[in-house]
């Protein structure tokens, strides 16, 4: 709920801070006071469209800044969650700034904000009824929304727009399934073709590295056997390195049986022609199995060719065609597979309409039901509120188009009359200012502890009425304000009188200067108020006494 607002440099306001309770305020003032500034200025904190010609003359800038309670308002504090502005308190601090320049500049929390977001939050948290922008009661989602809340429609909408997601889900993979589609013929075709390329070629895993190795080594089988050749001769042959060894040995056991050789001087040498004997057998080996095969390098060097062209072909590195053939093929699969997930999807559409519409048909007779409860009963508290005449009803407009819908199969619309043999016309057309704010009334009196919005305020609700009528629109305020926090301006004593607390607003002259001033009124303040307001410029005991019966019956 809202609990304090903070005004500075705002037309007749220099600087004003006010506290709100929860119930129901009334808001009184002599003609000409500046009634209306407090509404204005909640207007502009919530996101109204900012005018500098509201700036106090001789001032830069105008400031408002209203703090709300948010303990008992799920929807705000998700909706700040969901924007990243939620303070670790239940308190919200909204301001907005006017400036001379035509600029504003909004605050959600002390952090900069657009005027979207301003007023998306505004929506959780005031409703204003009057002629003013924040009539959420003229929307149409608004309507159909408190409709559904007064016929206790909460889980079956909760299963209807499961539903409808879950059928617009699949119609949208449909509908890009079906696009594929139109390419598919042509897609398959040059699939099938890169596929066929590929299997004639059939390039096997790692073949391209064992080619590369068998064509290096085929283009220079001449050089490897020659130089192995080489390489034997200076092992193995006449004056070689296994004779030269063999005659290093023969020296040594001459050596050992003259004198002390130094240690494993033998063996080492040993070890040695042994290591050279077993490599120069290896190398033997090795140069006998060297063949010069011009053909088989002419057959290497053709199939590398090959390989190397399809990959250019396909922008692939040659080792990578044997992924790239199971990449196609697959996509082939799946493409050939599109017509069975064609058939899925249409069976899962169908099967998700007929379960929509099962449940939009449900919706559809609990929401004329409760059409007809709640237009009778708005009309017969409407007909309270010096609107004899006035008829109020609850119209469903079918929705021709047989599709779903994420709200069902209508449209629900608020309808009046104001007299009798004249057609109901929207309620945004038919009502003026003054039965609008009653017509509101009424709703709200109707759907209490429905609506979510804690903060209501009526602006001039009891224009046109008196006497009786206006106790019935003060008892309803009240009752109202039992529920949630009222905040009424008026001009009747017979609404005051029946508010929990009383805003008094006046209006202050001095040296050429104005400034409207609200105060909280005590007890016996509010008797001299409602005297006034009774009875004029001249207070008399009957009236003061008439006002105290008022207050004391409240």
């Amino acid at each position: 709920m809202l609990t304090s607002i903070h005004i500075r440099n705002l037309v007749t306001i220099e600087e004003l801070s006010l506290e709100f309770d929860s119930g129901m305020s009334a808001l009184t003032g002599e003609t000409g006071a500046g009634k209306s500034i407090l509404i204005d200025s909640l207007g502009l904190v919530l996101g109204d469209k900012a005018d500098s010609t509201l700036i106090r003359n001789g001032e830069d800038k105008a400031e408002i800044t209203a703090a709300f309670d948010l303990s008992d308002n799920a929807e705000a504090k998700q909706l700040l969650k969901k924007m990243e502005l939620l303070d670790d308190s239940c308190d919200c601090l909204v301001r907005r700034v006017l400036s001379v320049k035509g600029r504003s500049r909004a605050f959600i929390n002390n952090t900069p904000v657009t005027l979207t977001s301003l007023t998306q939050l505004s929506e959780k948290l005031v409703d204003i009824h009057g002629q003013h922008a924040h009539q959420s009661l003229l929307k149409t989602p608004y309507q159909r929304a408190l409709l559904d809340a007064y016929a206790g429609n909460e889980e079956q909408l909760n299963k209807l727009q499961q539903l409808w997601q879950q059928w617009n889900t699949a119609t949208a993979e449909l509908s890009l399934l079906q696009q594929q589609q139109q390419d598919r013929h042509s897609h398959i075709e040059l699939l099938r073709f890169q596929i066929d390329e590929l299997e004639n070629l059939s390039p096997a895993e790692e073949e391209w590295q064992q080619l590369e190795s068998e064509q290096c080594r085929l283009s220079n089988a001449s050089l490897l056997r020659e130089r192995s050749e080489e390489l034997l001769n200076i092992l193995y042959h006449d004056n070689g390195v296994a004779q030269l060894l063999q005659r290093s040995l023969s020296i040594l056991e001459e050596l050992r049986e003259i004198d002390k050789l130094p240690p494993d001087s033998l063996e080492m040498l040993r070890s040695a022609l042994i290591e050279v004997e077993e490599s120069s057998h290896s190398l033997h080996q090795f140069t006998a199995d060297i063949k010069l095969d011009p053909a088989r390098l002419a057959s290497v060097d053709l199939r590398l060719g090959s390989i190397l062209l399809l990959a250019r072909k396909h922008q692939l590195e040659p080792a990578e065609l044997p992924l790239h053939l199971r990449t196609l093929q697959q996509q082939l699969a799946e493409l050939l597979q599109s017509d069975e997930q064609l058939d899925n999807l249409q069976q899962q559409i169908g099967k998700h309409q007929q379960q929509w519409h099962r449940v939009a048909e449900s919706l559809s007779r609990s929401r004329r039901k409760a059409a007809e409860s709640l237009a009778a009963q708005v009309s017969a508290t409407m007909q309270q509120l010096s609107m004899p005449d006035g008829e109020f009803s609850v119209v469903i407009h079918p929705i021709e188009q047989l599709k779903p819908t994420a709200h069902g199969l209508e449209t629900i619309g608020f309808y009046f009359s104001a007299n009798p043999g004249q057609q109901q016309q929207p309620l945004s057309k038919a009502a003026s200012g003054g039965e609008l704010s009653r017509i509101s009334l009424a709703i709200q009196v109707a759907t209490i502890g429905l609506a979510k919005i804690p903060t209501l305020i009526f602006d001039e609700v009891d224009v046109g009425i008196g006497g009786g009528i206006a106790e019935i629109v003060g008892k309803l305020l009240r009752k109202l304000g039992e529920e949630r926090q009222i905040l009424c301006v008026t001009h009747l004593p017979q609404v005051a009188a029946q508010a929990h607390h009383h805003l008094l607003v006046e209006k202050q002259c001095h040296n050429n200067s104005t400034h409207t001033r609200i105060t909280p009124l005590e007890e016996s303040q509010r008797v001299d108020e409602v005297a006034r307001m009774l009875g004029g410029v001249e207070m008399t005991e009957r009236t003061l006494k008439h006002a105290q019966e008022m207050l004391s019956t409240e």
